[in-house]
């Protein structure tokens, strides 16, 4: 599951996760963060990252 996320005046929620450049895709397993992609050029990036998040822990 995916969710798009507007971030309120101030950035609070960018500004916890470190977020310094967008898009940045942060992906979280149970709360965590596992994986983390910075404008990504490529699927590649993206694929690596989701191979990251979906390998057994």
């Amino acid at each position: 599951r995916h969710l798009k996320v507007e971030d309120g005046s101030g950035r609070p929620l960018g500004r916890s996760f470190h977020i310094k450049l967008w898009p940045t895709l942060v992906f979280l397993r149970d709360g965590r963060e596992v994986a983390r992609v910075v404008r990504p050029t490529g699927t590649e990036e993206i694929a690596r990252a989701l191979g990251e998040i979906t390998a057994p822990t």
